[in-house]
């Protein structure tokens, strides 16, 4: 029985082979995936997830007059006894506006990383002096 070949034949080195371009299948792809990435770039472009947040400016830092340590401010230093009851009973009426559910004192106690109960705890005392 013969080899049988089919419809391959060699080619000489005085032949010239004949370019072809890619097929309408891979035209078909390539312009999908572009589409598709162009819609990819779109959609980030929009979404919130990605958009610039400007940074606020970092706090002035406090003069040495306006710094007043935790413990400062849980003690009630330099107040009268009775101005001392009334800060006490400030501390404790109030709620932080934090988050965290707990009022001025025990945010000021539990809560090292609360700005915001420092802040109030000396805005009552600043008012009781």
């Amino acid at each position: 029985m013969a080899d049988f070949t089919g419809p391959v034949r060699v080619v000489g080195p005085s032949e010239r082979r004949t370019a072809r371009g890619p097929g309408p299948a891979v035209v078909i792809v390539l312009l999908y995936a572009a589409i598709f990435a162009a819609a990819l770039w779109w959609l980030k472009a929009r979404s919130p997830l990605f958009q610039r947040r400007d940074t606020p400016a970092p706090p002035a830092a406090p003069t040495k007059s306006e710094v007043v340590s935790r413990s400062a401010l849980l003690s009630g230093e330099d107040l009268s006894p009775v101005a001392r009851d009334e800060y006490f009973r400030g501390l404790s009426a109030r709620c932080c506006p934090c988050g965290c559910e707990a009022n001025l004192r025990d945010c000021l106690l539990t809560e090292e990383s609360c700005a915001t109960s420092p802040e109030l705890a000396r805005e009552i005392l600043e008012q009781l002096k």
